[in-house]
C-alpha cells in the first residue's frame, strides 16, 4: 500500500488534470485520447485524495475500478463501478494502441466525469 502525496497535493494536480481536460476539449474536441488521459488521472488523484483523507492505504494502481473497491462499497452501484472501468480502459487502450475508440463522445465523457467526481466524495456521508 502506498501514500505518495499528502490530500491537498493530490487535490490540486487532479484540478490541473481537469483543467487540462477542459482546455483540450475547447480547443478540438475531437482529441478524445488526450481528454479521456487528463479525466482519468483527475478522477485517480481524487479518489486517491479522498482515501488519504479518510486514513485509508491504497495500492500504486492507475486502475480506477481497484481503488473504488476501497471505498465504502455497499454504495457504489452498478453504473459507477462501470464508468470506472470504461475510463480506465479507454485510457489504457489509447495510450496502447493508435485504434481506440471510447463508447462516450467528450461532451459525455467530460460531463460523467465530474458527476463521478462528486460521488466519490458522497461516498463517505454517514460513515
Amino acid at each position: 500500500m502506498v501514500r505518495s502525496e499528502d490530500a491537498a497535493t493530490l487535490e490540486r494536480i487532479a484540478a490541473g488534470d481537469l483543467l487540462a481536460a477542459q482546455i483540450i476539449f475547447e480547443a478540438d474536441e475531437e482529441l478524445i485520447e488526450h481528454i479521456g488521459f487528463h479525466l482519468q488521472q483527475f478522477i485517480e488523484k481524487t479518489m486517491k485524495a479522498s482515501l488519504q483523507r479518510h486514513d485509508i492505504d491504497y495500492p500504486k494502481t492507475h486502475d480506477l475500478v481497484i481503488l473504488l473497491e476501497l471505498f465504502p462499497y455497499e454504495k457504489v452501484t452498478e453504473e459507477e463501478e462501470i464508468f470506472a472501468y470504461i475510463l480506465s480502459r479507454f485510457v489504457v487502450e489509447s495510450r496502447c494502441s493508435m485504434s481506440s475508440t471510447s463508447p462516450l463522445h467528450s461532451q459525455q465523457l467530460l460531463e460523467k466525469t465530474k458527476k463521478f467526481a462528486e460521488f466519490i466524495e458522497t461516498l463517505w456521508d454517514n460513515q
